[in-house]
């Protein structure tokens, strides 16, 4: 029984090792794929502005809309 131990121990060593070593080697074959990420959150806030922008007109839009159709309503 303390010989499976051994070898099971031995065998877990070798797995840890080895998912080590992939880790490594994914980290070094992506961090040119992902690159710096310094001034990406410049980008976000110029995304997000936009959006907020955007939402604000339709607000807009929709509420002059709506405005003008309650003044439209003929009351007897």
């Amino acid at each position: 029984m303390q010989l499976i131990t051994e070898r099971l121990a031995e065998i877990r060593a070798a797995a840890a090792s080895l998912i080590r070593l992939l880790q490594a080697m994914m980290a070094a074959r992506m961090a040119p794929v992902l690159g710096d990420e310094r001034g990406e959150i410049a980008s976000w806030v110029v995304v997000t502005a936009l959006v907020v922008v955007a939402a604000i007109a339709i607000v807009g839009i929709v509420v002059s809309k709506l405005t003008t159709t309650a003044h439209n309503i003929q009351t007897p």
